[in-house]
């Protein structure tokens, strides 16, 4: 029991690592490729290892149309409809504002959990710890959230919206993981989400320029092998076991470590916002923790 437990947060922390950085990684992949064709051969790239790891360790491959309809309708709410969104939002605005949007998730899951999550318990101490968290992360990013672009106003309306279709793929994700091993459940999804981004491509994209330099290419498998196949296999995974809410406040962890990464990277400085907004993100997530607790 307790060797699972340090799995799990072993996990947690890995996620975060990962997930903090990949803001980054998509802002220098955009500055090659048009939004959407990005987007779309991330998850095109990662689905081909994951169905590789799936015919070796011979998971059943599903093949009756009901399941791969679910597969679509999964892949549209937890892959196309907010990945789409966080990228046509980010060309706009930076990463950390991107990113500390995109922290209303567990907000979005809270909401969405009372109706379709009746075991999920949406306490007030844990609508106290969520709220809490959240205001950590406004405080690290209080002197960032400044809007440059024409569009900037745009580019946020679509961030705030895309964690909407996450919160909702987490609580779907949760449900299927009784029937699906976690990686069959991200191998065609993320394949149908890769088709879908790329007709979005065709239809909207096709005059924009897209040049495949070797940042383009190094962000595009960094953010497929890491952040899509490795992270959402472990995402649904951990899953299984775990609140929704909980797992969700990952979205809160990520400002701030991406901040380090800016530290370790592009040598930005922290700031005084960043040590008192971990601080009370931590304190935050350890309410949630504490009311999930049975």
């Amino acid at each position: 029991m307790r060797s699972t437990k340090l799995i799990a947060i072993l996990v947690v922390v890995l996620l975060s690592i990962i997930w903090s950085s990949t803001w980054l990684a998509i802002k220098i992949g955009l500055e090659s490729l048009p939004p959407f064709l990005s987007a779309g051969w991330r998850f095109l790239i990662a689905f081909v290892p994951l169905f590789i790891y799936s015919i070796k360790m011979d998971h059943p491959i599903p093949r009756d149309l009901k399941t791969h309809l679910f597969f679509l309708w999964f892949s549209v709410i937890n892959f196309t409809g907010g990945y789409a969104l966080v990228y046509w939002g980010e060309q706009y605005i930076n990463s950390g504002l991107a990113s500390v949007l995109f922290a209303v998730m567990p907000f979005y899951v809270a909401l969405f959990s009372i109706k379709l999550l009746p075991s999920e318990d949406i306490t007030l101490k844990k609508m106290l710890g969520i709220l809490t968290g959240f205001l950590g992360v406004v405080i690290i990013f209080h002197d960032q959230l400044n809007i440059t672009h024409p569009y900037g106003i745009y580019g946020m309306i679509a961030v705030l919206i895309s964690p909407a279709f996450s919160a909702l793929g987490t609580i779907v994700g949760k449900k299927a993981r009784a029937k699906f091993h976690p990686v069959t459940l991200n191998t065609f999804p993320i394949l149908y989400a890769a088709l879908t981004l790329f007709l979005l491509h065709l239809a909207t994209e096709s005059g924009q320029t897209a040049t495949y330099d070797l940042n383009a290419i190094l962000s595009l498998l960094y953010l497929a092998l890491l952040g899509t196949a490795l992270a959402f296999v472990l995402y649904f995974w951990l899953l299984k076991t775990t609140s929704a809410v909980l797992m969700s406040l990952i979205t809160f962890v990520t400002p701030p470590l991406a901040l380090f990464w800016g530290w370790l990277i592009r040598d930005e400085q922290i700031s005084w916002q960043l040590i008192a907004g971990m601080v009370i993100i931590f304190a935050g997530i350890g309410l949630v923790s504490k009311a999930s607790e049975k």
